[in-house]
């Protein structure tokens, strides 16, 4: 006969089902099994990093990928799998992506098309001369469906998707300096040039995922210039890289007109401080930066992946650290460690419950779009808890981007590669969106 469990005892109490008097019930209480505890003692003293011995320089792993870096390989993990519903937007060959939520609950994404020829940039000031076009597209269903919308003359991938309150739209991308503005909901587009001043041959602009909105109303876009770590390695011996600068660039009409700046605090390195940078404002008023660094900014007491250096496309030693600013954004605090190696593209949502969730892309096993909460507004995170959202081959996934609907409704965009073994005229990569719900606070 199979004994009663502790657990099932307390359940069956509870249920009033339990045919026992006070007494009785006690005692089986106290002779049932006691079960396994969460906290494992054997354990409290954690073990050194696990050390690999993978030659990503020498090898064929792509951008130094091993799948191992940014692991703690000490660790088990107990999933649970909860409901969702994706949809793929639009076709195969559409990679990274911003997503917004429009004044009528409507979402508007802006997939980049890989497999469309490449266009001039919008903007005088050229990142690059030739880029591919985004196609738009709109579902009025929540992100269960999904509907291309008329040509525009958007461009670029890991694109900016921002709905202001008054429903004015703003796009920008890594390919471009500047923005695109829309009062019709995506229909017209206006492009604003931001014409970055660049200090130095080897400096570029960085991209970022998100403007910064003020109490009175302006709207401001951060504009960072320096030089990639990729960069600095193949700069000749002996030459003096300039520090790196930023810029506020002001709107105080909605988003039409930018003709004010102020440059802003950074930090004495030709590394730029804005690398894919996102923003968001806390309730108290403290705007919070989520950031990327790569080999040069190492994880304390954590070994890089390899030398410095060493890799032309550096994913492996790429993470997220966060950075907070009082004043609005003039000043900012000392990037303080987030994310672990190969944990990059990280974007911030301040949900409706007061819990702070953060996006990220996942360059390590399980390759793809994962997540992770904060509960007092960024300054511990429920790492014990991650969430893996989508699963992908390493190279071209993620960059995902999380908007929370009226009805607490998470859904998440996010690029990923399932067809990597096929014909890159096939379209390799596409984008998905996926419907999800956070468990609710305990």
């Amino acid at each position: 006969m199979r004994s009663i469990t502790r657990r099932e005892l307390l359940k069956a109490s509870a249920a009033g089902s339990l045919a026992l008097g006070a007494t009785a019930y006690s005692k089986a209480l106290s002779a049932a099994p006691k079960e396994h505890k969460t906290e494992v003692t054997a354990f409290k003293n954690k073990p050194k990093p696990f050390q690999w011995e993978h030659d990503a320089y020498n090898n064929d792993y792509i951008a130094g990928l091993t799948g191992y870096t940014g692991v703690d390989y000490h660790t088990v993990a107990q999933l649970s799998v909860m409901p969702a519903w994706r949809a793929q937007v639009g076709n195969r060959g559409f990679y990274k992506a911003g997503l917004c939520v429009l004044p009528d609950g409507s979402l508007l994404a802006s997939p980049v098309d890989t497999l469309a020829p490449k266009v001039e940039s919008p903007f005088p000031s050229r990142i690059d001369e030739k880029i591919h076009p985004v196609k738009l597209h709109k579902s009025t269903d929540g992100g269960r469906s999904w509907q291309a919308m008329e040509r525009t003359p958007l461009a670029g991938k890991e694109g900016s998707l921002t709905c202001l309150d008054d429903g004015v739209l703003l796009f920008t991308s890594e390919s471009l300096d500047g923005v695109c503005f829309s009062d019709d909901g995506g229909k017209t587009w206006e492009a604003v040039d931001f014409n970055t001043h660049l200090d130095d041959q080897y400096q570029g602009v960085s991209a970022v995922r998100a403007p910064i909105v003020h109490p009175d109303g302006t709207i401001s876009f951060v504009r960072c210039v320096g030089t990639n770590e990729s960069v600095q390695t193949i700069t000749p011996q002996g030459y003096q890289l300039p520090n790196c600068r930023a810029w506020l660039i002001h709107s105080t009409d909605g988003g039409r007109h930018w003709d004010d700046r102020t440059e802003i605090q950074t930090w004495d390195e030709a590394f730029p401080l804005f690398v894919e940078a996102d923003f968001e404002r806390m309730p108290n008023g403290v705007i919070l930066a989520a950031t990327r660094v790569e080999c040069l900014h190492p994880l304390k007491d954590k070994t890089l992946p390899y030398p410095p250096g060493k890799m032309p496309n550096d994913h492996s030693a790429g993470h997220m650290v966060l950075m907070e600013s009082t004043d609005e954004g003039k000043t900012w605090s000392k990037p303080r460690e987030f994310l672990q190696y190969s944990e990059v593209h990280g974007q911030l949502t301040l949900l409706k419950d007061g819990r702070l969730l953060c996006t990220y892309t996942n360059y390590h096993l399980p390759f793809g779009v994962a997540a992770v909460v904060s509960d007092d507004f960024g300054k511990t995170w429920d790492f014990e808890h991650p969430m893996q959202l989508a699963i992908s081959p390493p190279v071209g996934s993620a960059w995902p981007t999380t908007r929370q609907l009226s009805d607490g409704t998470l859904v998440t965009l996010y690029s990923m590669f399932p067809y990597q073994c096929e014909s890159p005229e096939s379209g390799r990569t596409v984008c998905h969106t996926v419907r999800w719900e956070l468990p609710a606070m305990s």
